[in-house]
Formats: C-alpha cells, sequence, structure tokens
C-alpha cells in the first residue's frame, strides 16, 4: 500500500478523480497521472513531472503526438523522458503524414523517489492541436 503524503508521494483519487495535471494519482496499488492536453509549440514543454514515494512502481508511459481532433490533422512530436535529470526514453510520432504506427508505449520501473519529467516540442505552432501523455503503473512495496 502506498504512503501517501510524505516522500513525495502524490495524490490518492478523490481529490483529483480524473487525474488530468502533473501529479501522480494513487487508487490502492494503482497509481495514474494524464496531462492533459498541450497546445503545439516549437519549445519544449513539461506534460508530466512528478517524484514517487518510498516504493517502486512498474509501468508503462504512453506518448501521444500533436494532433487537431475535428479533423484528424496533425503535426509531427517529440517527446523526452528523463529520471532524475538522466534522459531514459525519446519517441517521434508524426501526426502531420500518418508515418506513426500509433503511441509508443514505454515500459519503466521507477525506483522508490524517482523524479519524473516528460517534455514535448513540436514542429509547428498551432494552438487547436494538442499533444497528451500518460502513465499507468502498479505499486509495490
Amino acid at each position: 500500500m502506498p504512503l501517501v503524503g510524505g516522500g513525495g508521494a502524490g495524490n490518492t483519487a478523490g481529490s483529483n478523480p480524473a487525474g488530468t495535471g502533473s501529479v501522480l494519482n494513487y487508487v490502492g496499488n494503482h497509481v495514474y497521472a494524464y496531462s492533459g492536453t498541450f497546445s503545439a509549440t516549437t519549445s519544449a514543454q513539461t506534460t508530466l513531472e512528478f517524484t514517487t514515494g518510498p516504493e517502486y512502481i512498474v509501468g508503462q508511459m504512453v506518448t501521444n503526438g500533436a494532433i487537431l481532433f475535428s479533423n484528424a490533422g496533425g503535426l509531427k512530436s517529440a517527446f523526452q523522458i528523463s529520471l532524475n535529470g538522466e534522459i531514459v526514453a525519446l519517441t517521434q510520432i508524426d501526426n502531420q503524414t500518418d508515418h506513426s504506427p500509433g503511441p509508443p508505449t514505454i515500459p519503466l520501473i521507477l525506483p522508490p523517489f524517482t523524479k519524473v519529467k516528460v517534455e514535448v516540442d513540436s514542429d509547428d505552432n498551432n494552438a487547436s492541436v494538442f499533444s497528451t501523455t500518460m502513465f499507468t503503473g502498479r505499486v509495490y512495496a
């Protein structure tokens, strides 16, 4: 069972049941974080940033590149995933020409007290085109 409120642990679902935002949410032995939407820009934006608690987590990160929902168009987006300031994964999604097979799923093991940061950078500025990031996992004491 995760310890909440100490050591950088995140939310207990109930205070933020939808989970959008940068915090890690705990539900029993499961965790999740949903970034919400980020408008496409040519400058890096932090979509998720949280620190795990005293447990370790086995999970997966999903990065979704910039798309325009109303007509299924999009842009190219690059994502950078860092653990404690060290880059552990880079992904690129090309929604502009439909070359991407789908959003990449990156398996991750997060040690206790790990700072997780995910950033996105797109190849154009467009306030109507959005990227998202999701993390789901299971907590182990």
